[in-house]
C-alpha cells in the first residue's frame, strides 16, 4: 500500500514537491541525528584523551618518586651493613608508598 501511495503522489505533479519536501526532511532529520551523535562520541573520546594523558603525568609522577626513593635506599645501603638494611627495609617499602600516595593525592 506504500508503494502504491508513493506511485500516486509521483504521478500528480502538484503533490510531487510535497513528497520532495518529505524526502529533504527526512534526510535533515537523518543529517541532525548523525551530527548529534557525532558531537557526542567527539565530546566522549576528547574525555578519554584527557583521561589519558592525566594517567600518563600521574603514572610518570610516580616513576620519578620511586626513582628517587630506590636511588636514597641504594645510597643508604651504602652507608650501612645489608643486614642493618634488611631490617629497615621494609620500614623503606613503608615510607615509598605513603610518599608515592602522598604525590598522587596532591595532583
Amino acid at each position: 500500500s506504500t508503494r502504491v501511495a508513493l506511485d500516486h503522489l509521483e504521478s500528480v505533479p502538484e503533490k510531487l514537491s510535497l513528497l520532495e519536501d518529505c524526502k529533504d526532511t527526512g534526510e535533515s532529520y537523518c543529517r541532525r541525528e548523525i551530527e548529534e551523535r557525532y558531537m557526542k562520541y567527539k565530546d566522549i573520546v576528547t574525555s578519554l584523551q584527557q583521561q589519558l594523558e592525566d594517567s600518563k603525568q600521574r603514572v610518570g609522577r610516580v616513576k620519578v618518586c620511586v626513582c628517587v626513593l630506590h636511588f636514597r635506599g641504594v645510597k643508604m645501603d651504602a652507608e650501612i651493613s645489608d643486614i642493618e638494611a634488611a631490617a629497615h627495609s621494609s620500614s623503606w617499602q613503608t615510607q615509598n608508598s605513603f610518599l608515592c600516595s602522598s604525590l598522587l593525592s596532591n595532583s
